[in-house]
């Protein structure tokens, strides 16, 4: 599939309802007469996320200098290749560090509401993402927790002391967007105002904001914000996407780099989706599959048909509301390689094909 062609402007906003609200009614008296009130339309989306498919070449893949490391596998007589994050856990006790810089993004809408992911830094900077916690596959961050524990067999066979990590972070200055009417609205949450934006438009935000920034691409540069969340095909109705991971073409390399809304609890249909929730699951796919390259067996789970017949290797697309809680935070299980893969026995920690066993063999084919 040929790479997504982004827009430079936002697609032109339709005015109408979102499909998942919910209208309260609520009643007022007057002089003893009941009369019905203004009704408010609060939000109660559902989350999910957003893959950008790429397909880059070989020499495109060698000569970019973030650390990675390519394999493949082999199904029904098909191949597939991969590239990951990191070095390949079968050749060693090697550590690799990924610096990481956070570009908070403070976005104020035609309403005058403004969202600033400035808020959310502290909170996203103490979370497990980037600080050591309890894992069953070891005291380390997330990431590195869930690709241990991916890998299990291989990481205990050779590589004990295997780790692939994120630097702790450099914070960028707050970079101010403002949020065209066409491109983007906002709506109350049970929890306050939330925004919802176009993503065309902002990935085109992103997109410059790299170009014209000392962004280099062995690092991932992570753009935060606040109770904000995505729509595509022009239709708010589209909601409620909330972070997404993919790559810009440079001069100096492929750059990959990473959104993600950092939101309140109850702003979404499910409240344990929330905090850090949405960066664990794109952080696990950004280790899985960090130039959006991946292809796998197709494969369809009736707990996620916003993706349909699937062919990508994101490890949190299977398993969106699946969460665990480490140190206060919310964070997503994933699906193991072995899952995407079709191996048997999996490779995984516990032979699980996920994190926390959810799945318990490996993916079935549409």
């Amino acid at each position: 599939m040929a790479s997504r062609k982004l827009l430079g402007g936002g697609l032109a906003f339709l005015s109408v309802a979102l499909a998942a609200t919910i209208v309260l009614g609520f009643f007022a008296y007057t002089n003893g007469v009941r009369t019905h009130a203004a009704a408010p339309t609060i939000l109660n989306g559902k989350a999910r996320f957003h893959n950008f498919k790429n397909h880059f070449s070989d020499a495109d893949l060698a000569s970019t200098p973030l650390k990675h490391w390519n394999g493949q596998f082999t199904y029904q007589g098909t191949t597939y290749k991969y590239t990951m994050v990191g070095t390949n856990p079968s050749s060693g006790s090697v550590t690799t560090t990924v610096p990481v810089t956070i570009i908070p993004l403070k976005l104020t809408f035609s309403d005058s509401t403004v969202l600033d992911g400035s808020q959310k830094v502290s909170n996203t900077t103490a979370s497990p993402i980037f600080q050591n916690a309890q894992f069953s596959s070891g005291n380390t961050q997330y990431g590195d927790a869930i690709q241990r524990a991916e890998f299990w067999k291989k990481v205990t066979a050779k590589s004990t002391d295997y780790h692939v990590v994120l630097g702790q972070p450099t914070i960028a200055a707050t970079v101010s967007l403002t949020v065209p009417a066409a491109n983007g609205q906002t709506k109350q949450s049970a929890k306050g105002k939330i925004g919802l934006i176009d993503i065309n438009w902002f990935d085109a935000q992103a997109q410059q904001l790299i170009q014209g920034g000392a962004f280099t691409p062995n690092m991932v540069p992570l753009f935060l914000s606040n109770n904000v969340f995505l729509y595509d095909g022009g239709d708010p109705n589209n909601c409620c996407i909330i972070g997404y991971h993919n790559v810009l073409k440079r001069s100096t390399g492929l750059q990959t780099y990473i959104w993600s809304s950092n939101n309140d609890s109850g702003t979404l249909s499910d409240p344990t989706i929330a905090d850090v929730d949405a960066l664990s699951h794109e952080v696990a796919e950004w280790y899985n599959d960090p130039y959006t390259n991946n292809q796998v067996p197709s494969w369809s789970v009736p707990s996620a048909p916003q993706y349909g017949c699937s062919n990508v290797l994101e490890t949190g697309d299977p398993l969106v509301g699946t969460s665990f809680g480490v140190n206060g935070y919310h964070l997503q299980d994933e699906a193991f390689f072995s899952w995407f893969a079709r191996k048997s026995p999996s490779i995984g920690i516990n032979g699980r094909y996920t994190y926390l066993g959810t799945f318990t063999t490996f993916s079935p084919a549409c």
